[in-house]
């Protein structure tokens, strides 16, 4: 357990560089942050702090901005010497970073795990929130996935794992970082997962498990279509039927040349045999000679051998075919038996949850497979994605070229859309939209594809799909906001461990500043109009709220931050209650104040 703040002097004043760190640790004690995380286990022994303490400073590091592991202990302003956090944080004192990197190899898979759960029990009353507020209100519940690089040096041999893959336009050496959040109206990105993979990993094969680990921490899930699982495995059983028809088909054929062939083999038997006499002729024909006698004789023995070589060629042909036919079959019947069984868990889905939630789930055309696709239907989500296929491209090109409804959706972009289309992959109708942008380079073509409801849907508005479907472009700005405010693509450890810790730690930080705002709101007794602005902004707070000076003045039971005057912020006072041992207690739900980018 990580101890209590150590008993100080009222009335003292305590100078800090990092003045917004001091505020997000009192929160941290509300939320119960340290605690939890104070239960990770670490097979290293404590010899001045608790190894959790050290991976605790990390997170608090990442929440300063740091880029390198190094700036814990070699920044411009460092925070290994600023006693105020560790005392904010309920911290012994910081460790070099040295430390911080020893006990980073030290942790295991176990550890991994554990630290994950602590976040996730530690996240899961804001998520609960968000979730209540958004079905609250009758709102789709919105996610959205995405790829991400974290390339590093082409020349590196001394990450493990690593591996030459597409990012950032360009084929380089490193690792991908699967993501999936929810845009909520209180807090409004939520990072849900973040799953770390080798650079060769490709996004089609991350959407599920993805996908499994949003509905675990969502607690819920959309109503699964079955109907069109149960029409699948119908249509399963027809064509079992077929290609057993057409295999015992073959089996009749192959019983029939085999018949052909006993038969045939008897007679060249006993035309062989040297005690069956020959036929003898006919008095009113004219005796042949011995030598003409004989030659029929061979000629007729030779046409049986060769109808019985024909026959046993049919044989073999009919053998292969019927293996053919039965190895479809059977392939059939285990695809049945998978869609009983996944119809199955769907309907026990359902029944699980009677009043499930509708979501929508934005991905980028990396994941626009058709078995995700279907899979995603058949979840019961409605999806909303892009394809980049050249032959659907050209394919639909082609259809829009008799087709004069093209409408505009942008300042230099026009769209047509048909509904009940099927790709070849894809088992159900699909609405397809056909875009063209003018640009520079020319004329560019993409198509968009959404899930559709009934038999007859009509196209939806093209200007709402198309503003839509770039409504994804939050993710995309979670992203940049990973890599240019709290520094992911630079990795700050080597060992396994150390970098799946580093992907957690920055997504929870992201969730975590703005889970603040709320509480940090009614504590600020002196504000300004550029802190108002900040507070709805993790960038500003983290880059230069985290990093400004103040004073820590400890009266009358509060300890105050006031921002100094050599900060951008100064005048501004944020008074903060001792929290330890208080659980945070979140207010009703009322409006947001946050921004979602």
């Amino acid at each position: 357990m990580i101890p209590a703040d150590s008993p100080l002097p009222f009335g003292e004043a305590h100078p800090t560089q990092h003045a917004m760190l001091i505020v997000w640790g009192y929160f941290a004690r509300t939320i119960g942050l340290l605690e939890q995380m104070g239960q990770v286990p670490i097979a290293q022994k404590a010899v001045i702090r608790p190894p959790q303490e050290k991976i605790l400073e990390w997170l608090i590091g990442l929440l300063s901005g740091i880029e390198y592991l190094s700036d814990l202990s070699e920044g411009a302003a460092p925070l290994v010497h600023d006693t105020e956090v560790a005392r904010a944080w309920q911290l012994q004192g910081l460790a070099d970073a040295s430390g911080v990197s020893r006990t980073l190899r030290a942790c295991d898979e176990r550890s991994v795990q554990c630290l994950q759960a602590a976040l996730d029990t530690v996240s899961q009353p804001f998520l609960a929130r968000a979730i209540a507020d958004l079905r609250q209100h009758d709102e789709v519940l919105v996610l959205d996935v995405d790829l991400t690089g974290r390339p590093i040096s082409s020349t590196s041999e001394s990450f493990p794992g690593a591996a030459f893959g597409y990012m950032d336009g360009e084929v380089r050496l490193g690792y991908q970082l699967a993501e999936i959040c929810l845009q909520s109206r209180l807090y409004g990105r939520q990072w849900l997962s973040a799953q770390h993979h080798p650079g060769n990993t490709v996004s089609s094969t991350c959407l599920r498990e993805l996908i499994q680990a949003a509905e675990l921490r969502l607690g819920c899930y959309p109503r699964r279509r079955t109907q069109g699982l149960r029409r699948r495995i119908d249509e399963c059983h027809q064509t079992i039927a077929k290609w057993e028809r057409l295999a015992t088909q073959q089996d009749q054929q192959i019983a029939t040349q085999a018949q052909r062939v006993a038969h045939l083999t008897a007679q060249i038997q006993r035309a062989q045999d040297p005690l069956q006499p020959l036929p003898i002729p006919s008095a009113a024909i004219r005796p042949a000679s011995p030598s003409s006698k004989l030659n029929r004789f061979n000629q007729r023995i030779a046409g049986w051998q060769r109808q019985c070589q024909r026959a046993q060629t049919l044989i073999a042909t009919a053998t292969v075919v019927a293996q053919h036919h039965r190895d479809r079959q059977h392939a059939y019947v285990a695809e049945r038996d998978r869609l009983q069984a996944r119809y199955e868990r769907l309907c026990q889905d359902n029944a699980r949850q009677p009043q499930p939630p509708r979501c929508k789930i934005r991905m980028d055309a990396g994941f626009c497979s058709g078995e995700n696709l279907t899979e995603l239907i058949e979840l019961g989500y409605e999806v909303e994605t892009k394809s980049a296929h050249t032959a659907l491209v050209q394919t639909l090109r082609q259809r829009a070229a008799t087709d004069p409804g093209w409408r505009p959706v942008g300042k230099n972009a026009q769209m047509m859309g048909w509904t009940n289309y099927y790709l070849a992959t894809c088992p159900y109708p699909l609405t397809v939209g056909l875009q063209r942008f003018e640009t520079p380079k020319g004329q560019l073509h993409a198509v968009l594809i959404r899930t559709q409801e009934g038999l007859q849907p009509a196209c939806p508005d093209l200007n709402a799909w198309f503003q839509d479907y770039n409504g994804r472009q939050t993710i995309e700005a979670g992203n940049k906001e990973e890599k240019t405010t709290f520094k992911v693509q630079h990795l700050m450890s080597r060992s396994p461990a150390g970098i799946r810790i580093q992907a957690m730690l920055t997504v929870f930080a992201a969730n975590f500043v703005r889970w603040a705002d709320e509480w940090i709101r009614p504590q600020v007794e002196q504000s300004s109009h550029r802190f108002d602005r900040a507070l709805s902004s993790p960038k500003r707070l983290v880059r230069v709220a985290a990093n400004s000076p103040a004073t820590i003045d400890r009266s009358n039971g509060h300890v105050r931050v006031r921002f100094s005057p050599l900060s951008s912020f100064h005048g501004v006072v944020i008074r903060l209650a001792d929290t330890t041992g208080c659980p945070l207690t979140l207010p009703p739900l009322a409006n947001h104040h946050f921004s979602s980018n």
